[in-house]
């Protein structure tokens, strides 16, 4: 149990805490199969579009859902990249933070 000094401290901890979370989630199992299912996802995306013909409405309907596809997986990893730099940051946050309360 850790005794904050106030909201603030105890806010900054959280973040800082969250994001090694974030770590010890891709360096998991089930991080690394999810991380690798993303990167996929985008990749087979990115195929599938060349193979569009957005000159027709099924080409461009076609399209429209791959890049929602591949929009989900970018955003599922740049959920968990925001995690751990959030977390860096407030942790530097929360070294000078305890300094400039002694």
């Amino acid at each position: 149990m850790v005794d904050f000094v106030d909201e603030k401290e105890r806010e900054l901890f959280a973040r800082a805490r969250i994001g090694e979370e974030a770590r010890r989630f891709l360096e998991s199992d089930l991080g690394r199969y999810l991380h690798g299912r993303a990167q996929k996802e985008i990749e087979q995306a990115q195929v599938d579009a060349l193979e569009c013909n957005a000159w027709t409405w099924l080409g461009r309907r076609k399209l429209l859902k791959l890049q929602h596809k591949a929009g989900v997986a970018r955003s599922f990893l740049r959920w968990i990249v925001d995690a751990i730099q959030d977390s860096e940051v407030a942790y530097q946050e929360l070294s000078e933070y305890r300094k400039e309360e002694i």
